[in-house]
């Protein structure tokens, strides 16, 4: 078996994006959730994983010229920090399921890393 293909932010992030909308058609047509998710109501979990790529797409958007020097290093920081327990494992779990391997980045100081929490 050949080892994954190592990805920084902005692949992980195309590959998150891409396979997050597959996943919210998959679950409004066949009117089922995610299986890792707690219950039945599809509707909830599309949702959560709608907020789960808005907060992706928000790493990936294109930066004034000014703002270049300050750009952030590791897009995928907030989306990472502010994902929560199981949103952080649905990135893990579809980055390898499609045989990518990604180092998340490091929480952020004094923040837990659930939104809820």
């Amino acid at each position: 078996m050949s080892k994954d293909r190592r990805v920084d932010d902005h692949a992980a992030m195309a590959m998150l994006t891409y396979s997050a909308v597959i996943e919210i058609r998959h679950m409004a047509r066949r009117h089922q959730p995610l299986a890792s998710w707690p219950d039945d109501d599809y509707v909830a979990c599309i949702a959560w994983l709608a907020d789960l790529a808005h907060n992706i797409a928000m790493g990936a958007r294109r930066e004034s010229r000014w703002r270049l020097s300050r750009k952030q290093k590791r897009p995928m920081a907030w989306t990472w920090n502010v994902a929560g327990p199981a949103g952080q494992a649905w990135i893990l779990a579809t980055l390898a399921r499609n045989g990518l391997a990604w180092t998340p980045p490091p929480l952020f100081p004094g923040r837990a890393s659930d939104i809820h929490g």
